[in-house]
């Protein structure tokens, strides 16, 4: 003992200790590597600084006693091998004692398995990321690199890194740090795609409050099919209980297209507002011609303020929804027969739903455009209605400039007038169905065909609704925008590879490649690497955070007293299920790592077991 090792951390010595195993440096041999855990660990209250760390085997310790009806299964059996280290005052770490023997038989062969022997390398992070992408299931990429490799031990990594990889690559896990981790993620969408467009509002305490974000797909489809558009905060929240809140529109194929995205810290007039403002911005400036949102009063009053002149219509699927709620089974019958009957004329909500009657009443509601939409919850309809039954035409009377037809619909069993304008060719029905969906009702149809007329005029065909209309910013076009560093790779790839097979061919070949390879590897080695952010779109560079500036998590939102939007059934189990229990946090023991067997403080286990 009293070997002086010359280390920065103790944690570098845990990473020697699991590749050598006891090697020579500890009296021990290489071909007898096993895997170590750190299991205790001590700081300097002065200095906060790593003084002394004790690694032992894997198998280390004794298993507890446990009355669990299944327990788990546990690889401890006492092995009494072990490494204590101290730091001392010049730097250095003393080794205080060393035991070598283990009390099991090793398995040099399964030393792949350990996690500190497991890293996938940056070119197999690339081809397997490659080959997932076009189809490629997980089990072929890792059977492919085995072959690779000359055998499964030799590849790096298990199966079960890999497909934490792909799972890993699927998802943005934001853990501490979440707003700054956001950020950083926007920056880096940002410069690979600069039309990406995204703003955040802060606090006075640099904590972050509001965020909006909207990719180049969706600004190219509002310029399209942003006419009429539905916000909803009704989505399930988060963590930090900030309500989601997307922009959706409805394409050409009557099916919903997402025009932004916002998480936001609260639901008042301000934080709207804010949204609202931002939201236009990202948009050039133009705002929609009419919003379905659902019926909260601050959101009404933001959009009146912002857009004073787009229609805003309330969500029917909410009120609709809450009318068995709040009547119970008589909400069907005549409203004023309803209030007289129940004595409901001192209803709160049923007097302002009758005051906001022009606000989700469809009779209101026929001569403005809404695409067919009624609700902020979408949900895809087979087909549309067809045509099921013919409809009688009869003249019902004429002048000089108009026509005046009654249009008799057998499936509804409702008489429709339909007024023809002779000199403008316009024709308008009772119905309003083109005023409301854009697309010309049957009734309307049926008088066509009485004058002969088999095809639609142009001027009633939206172009919206056009099975030809495209989007300049195409899922193709996107795929064109590559990561900086991925494209570098992939041309140092090619390179590589065929640097490889030039210098297979012979000896000489191999030499000149190989000393070349080694001099290319040790001048970018001596280049410090650089992050080089390039904005140049300044339009879309809002109210993007310095990198300087470090951003704060956002505070978990409070509710403003009773609840004013549905939650789905989801949302209320997550809410449920995502409380912790109440952790019981034990004392740490005797820092002096005398009784070594039952030391817990501090437990730092690296995890090395088999899996």
């Amino acid at each position: 003992m009293g070997l002086d090792l010359d280390l920065n951390l103790a944690a570098e010595e845990d990473d020697n200790y699991n590749k050598d195993g006891g090697g020579e440096e500890y009296g021990g041999s290489s071909d007898n590597r096993v895997a170590a855990s750190k299991i205790a660990c001590r700081r300097s209250k002065a200095t906060l600084e790593w003084v002394e760390a004790k690694f032992a085997c894997t198998r280390y310790g004794t298993k507890r006693k446990t009355d669990a009806r299944n327990p788990r299964p546990c690889m401890k059996i006492g092995c009494k091998a072990m490494l204590h280290i101290k730091r001392r005052q010049n730097g250095k770490w003393l080794v205080e004692n060393f035991v070598k023997e283990h009390n099991h038989e090793l398995s040099p062969d399964n030393v792949h398995y350990f996690p500190c022997y497991r890293k996938i390398a940056a070119g197999d992070e690339h081809n397997i990321s490659t080959l997932h992408s076009v189809g490629v299931k997980a089990s072929k990429i890792f059977a492919a690199l085995a072959k690779q490799y000359g055998g499964y031990q030799n590849i790096g990594f298990l199966e079960k890194d890999m497909r934490n990889l792909l799972d890993k690559q699927r998802r943005l896990e934001l853990e501490s740090g979440d707003a700054k981790a956001m950020l950083e993620y926007f920056t880096s969408m940002q410069q690979v795609n600069p039309d990406f467009f995204y703003a955040v509002d802060l606090d006075e305490e640099q904590r972050l409050r509001n965020v909006f974000w909207v990719d180049a797909k969706g600004l190219e489809d509002y310029k399209i099919f942003g006419d009429v558009i539905s916000f909803d905060t009704t989505y399930i929240t988060n963590k930090y209980k900030m309500p989601f809140a997307p922009f959706i529109g409805v394409n050409n194929h009557f099916q919903s297209a997402l025009l932004g995205c916002a998480l936001l810290a609260d639901e008042t007039t301000s934080t709207f507002v804010w949204l609202m403002e931002t939201w236009v911005r990202a948009m050039g400036g133009r705002a929609s011609d009419a919003i379905l949102t659902d019926q909260d009063q601050a959101m009404k009053a933001a959009i009146a303020k912002k857009f004073p002149n787009a229609r805003h219509r309330f969500c029917l699927w909410h009120i609709l929804r809450k009318l068995p709620e709040k009547l119970e089974e008589d909400f069907e019958k005549k409203w004023q027969h309803m209030v007289e009957i129940f004595n409901l004329d001192e209803d709160n909500w049923l007097r302002s739903l009758f005051t906001d009657r022009k606000h989700w009443v469809p009779t209101y509601m026929r001569g403005t455009f809404f695409a067919g939409m009624s609700t902020t919850q979408r949900s895809l309809k087979k087909r549309f209605w067809e045509c099921t039954s013919a409809c009688n035409t009869i003249n019902h009377k004429q002048d000089s400039v108009t026509m005046t037809f009654r249009v008799t619909d057998f499936a509804k069993k409702e008489e429709f007038v339909v007024v023809v304008d002779g000199n403008k060719g316009d024709l308008s029905c009772l119905c309003r169905l083109f005023e409301y969906k854009g697309f010309l009702c049957r009734h309307a149809m049926a008088v066509l065909q009485n004058f002969g007329i088999f095809s639609i005029p142009n001027h009633y065909i939206l172009k919206r609704w056009r099975k030809d209309v495209k989007t300049r910013h195409t899922t193709r076009e996107m795929a064109k925008v590559a990561d900086p560093k991925k494209q570098r790779f992939n041309d140092l790839f090619a390179k590589a590879r065929k640097l490889c097979e030039e210098g297979s061919l012979s000896d000489e070949r191999y030499d000149v490649a190989n000393r070349l390879l080694d001099e290319a590897l040790r001048q970018c080695g001596n280049i410090i690497p650089s992050l080089n952010v390039n904005n140049n779109d300044e339009e879309n560079v809002n109210t993007n955070v310095p990198c300087d500036i470090n951003v704060l998590d956002p505070k978990v939102s409070s509710t403003k007293g009773a609840p004013k939007r549905i939650k789905s059934g989801v949302e209320i189990s997550s809410r449920k299920y995502n409380k912790k229990p109440k952790q019981i946090h034990e004392k740490p023991g005797d820092e002096s790592f005398d009784d070594f067997e039952n030391t817990e403080e501090c437990l730092q286990d690296t995890g090395n077991m088999l899996d």
